[in-house]
């Protein structure tokens, strides 16, 4: 819960508190809350209050914008380079046009939607609420409030049964690409712990909601020897209500299945 006075030259501040009623939330499920204001010195005319779920992504450049008014995106010296920063995934308009007395306290109910494709909190991804108030005479001002965006039960389960495989989750990479059908794009790269998946470097997964389920992206990265040059194998597998009822250990085969597969056999 963070507290937050904005103001701007000429206007009396206010505070704005956004208190979210669970500090976890899994995909798919509604975020609860309230946001509270209070009043400073002398009246005020709110126009807007919003509320953003924002996450922390690597922001590739727009394909569809082209540097100097010549050639692809990309190319030339001037091309902008990948970096981190903030996107919004999803937003709610709270409350418009209020009118907020000197002291007064109001408390705005919010219930906000956490998208299927919302990027997990693992790793070094991190979300967050972003309230913006809207003040005639002053600029937007925003209060921040972390949250962890959970996994959904397939989701979960291919997490799971990837631990359950002795493989360690080492990087959990959100990236984003503007103007992409699917904007954000998450990778989890998971290496081994055991000395039966000795010649696999990494294992990589990718995951897209689907109805009642979530289509898994599994790449294989293989080490190479002295006979053998590194290569690299990937399969697309679907993770639906039908396999999770078929026990706690059903995905964890399939993976184990697939991974065993992609490595390949031993070259001496």
């Amino acid at each position: 819960m963070i507290k937050t006075m904005l103001g701007a030259a000429g206007t009396p501040a206010l505070a704005v508190e956004t208190v979210p009623a669970l500090r976890e939330v899994r995909v798919g499920e509604v975020l609860d809350g309230v946001v509270e204001i209070e009043g400073g010195v002398a009246a005020l005319h709110i126009a807007r209050v919003t509320l953003d779920l924002v996450v922390r992504a690597l922001i590739h450049p727009d394909p569809r914008r082209q540097p100097d008014g010549e050639g692809a995106a990309g190319e030339g010296e001037d091309a902008p380079e990948p970096h981190h920063g903030l996107i919004m995934i999803a937003a709610e308009t709270i409350a418009t046009d209020l009118t907020l007395d000197p002291g007064q306290l109001l408390a705005l109910p919010f219930a906000i939607e956490i998208p299927a494709h919302a990027p997990l909190s693992l790793g070094v991804s991190t979300a967050g609420l972003r309230t913006r108030v809207e003040v005639d005479g002053a600029q937007d001002g925003a209060d921040g409030d972390a949250i962890r965006i959970l996994p959904d039960r397939w989701t979960g389960a291919v997490l799971d049964a990837m631990e359950h495989l002795d493989f360690r989750l080492a990087e959990a990479e959100v990236e984003h690409v503007p103007g992409d059908p699917c904007p954000f794009f998450q990778t989890f790269v998971f290496r081994p712990m055991s000395l039966r998946d000795l010649r696999v470097e990494c294992v990589d997964i990718a995951f897209r909601p689907r109805d009642h389920g979530v289509h898994v992206d599994l790449v294989v990265d293989n080490r190479g020897s002295l006979f053998t040059a590194a290569r690299e194998g990937r399969v697309g597998l679907d993770i639906d209500d039908e396999l999770l009822d078929m026990g706690a250990d059903a995905v964890a085969d399939l993976l184990r299945e697939e991974i065993d597969r992609l490595k390949g056999p031993i070259v001496a």
